[in-house]
């Protein structure tokens, strides 16, 4: 579970989060089935100065909201270095677990009464019962991780939508962005928030 406000990881069951104090409901945590779909965007305004203003004007009016921007960027570079277990490091692992259990075997001086058949199906049962475990943790995880992902996104596209006058899609609403366009347009490199682009 994460806080929706600091981002925090919290433990299940926890009704308030330790780090910043925000209520959690369990109610919330559950998000809806899809993504909250964003309202059309208003016309760009023709004017340099008109355009600079209202920039400021939304860039102040997303700062209320750049905790939650900084929480979804963190889940989205978090989901990026997630990895499925591998079959391959589980056989590696199997097999040098089953190597351990056969030397303490040998140290004990029964290894004359365990047969060399027994080492591959020790073998195979740490193997496809450590890999399918690890998958299905990695499985959980991911659903848990994909909920609160889903919760974060879906608060921040609702404060998106409350926004008056937005004509910047919602990839360039993070106040930073804002920010580098609000400069780029005083410098003379941009033009418009049309040719910005974000990397």
């Amino acid at each position: 579970m994460i806080c929706r406000k600091c981002g925090k990881v919290l433990d299940e069951g926890v009704r308030l989060c330790p780090f910043c104090a925000e209520p959690v409901d369990d109610k919330e945590e559950q998000p809806a089935s899809e993504k909250v779909k964003l309202k059309e965007l208003a016309a760009v305004p023709a004017d340099k100065a008109r355009l600079l203003q209202e920039l400021q004007r939304l860039r102040e009016y997303f700062l209320h909201n750049r905790g939650k921007y900084g929480v979804m960027e963190d889940l989205w570079l978090m989901q990026m270095k997630w990895q499925a277990p591998s079959l391959m490091h589980w056989m590696l692992g199997g097999c040098l677990a089953t190597v351990v259990v056969y030397m303490m075997l040998y140290g004990a001086g029964l290894m004359p009464q365990v047969g060399w058949s027994l080492f591959f199906v020790l073998w195979g049962i740490i193997t496809c019962g450590g890999y399918i475990s690890s998958g299905r943790d990695y499985e959980a995880r991911r659903l848990k991780f994909r909920q609160d992902l889903q919760v974060v996104e879906n608060d921040v596209r609702q404060y998106y939508n409350k926004a008056d006058s937005c004509f910047l899609p919602l990839d360039y609403s993070d106040p930073r962005v804002i920010g580098e366009l609000i400069d780029g347009i005083k410098a003379g490199t941009i033009q418009s928030f049309q040719d910005y682009r974000i990397s």
